[in-house]
């Protein structure tokens, strides 16, 4: 937590309380990046979600008998369904960039064929994008986002 520069932890702290402030920043994370993962201008935004979604998941996975089932496991399941929501377009982007690579480094009479195969990926990856999009909509429609800053807010809500 104090890589965030956010609020401390004190060793006097209830561990529920501790870990909901920690869980709290962690969905903040995700939150802070989900808008540079949609805008797709970045391959590192979708990373970047990634990351922020695995730390997320680390904290509540450790965190499960610290709070009411009702809540918790929609909000730790939603967690986990932000990674793999964005493993699909993760994966073709990391292609993407090492073909790009590979092919700066090929024979001029290889270039077509991965230029074929970068357009294949690239419209996989479009739908992929278009995927994750409409995942985020859905988390918005469900309410996650506020969901979320409400249960963890102030070292929890039970």
């Amino acid at each position: 937590m104090a890589k965030h520069g956010k609020d401390k932890l004190s060793p006097d702290q209830p561990y529920a309380e501790a870990i909901a402030a920690l869980i709290a920043q962690r969905w903040s994370d995700v939150w802070n990046a989900v808008p540079a993962a949609i805008a797709g201008d970045d391959s590192e935004g979708v990373h970047d979600v990634r990351v922020a979604s695995r730390r997320l998941r680390a904290a509540m996975d450790v965190a499960v008998d610290c709070f009411p089932a009702g809540w918790y496991k929609p909000l730790h399941a939603a967690a986990k369904e932000i990674t793999g929501a964005l493993g699909e377009v993760r994966d073709r982007d990391v292609l993407l960039e090492f073909l790009a690579e590979e092919r700066a480094s090929v024979p001029a009479q290889e270039r077509p064929g991965l230029d074929r195969l970068v357009a294949k990926i690239g419209r996989e990856r479009d739908v992929a994008r278009a995927a994750m999009i409409a995942f985020f909509s859905t988390l918005n429609e469900r309410g996650i986002e506020s969901e979320a800053a409400r249960r963890f807010a102030a070292g929890g809500g039970r």
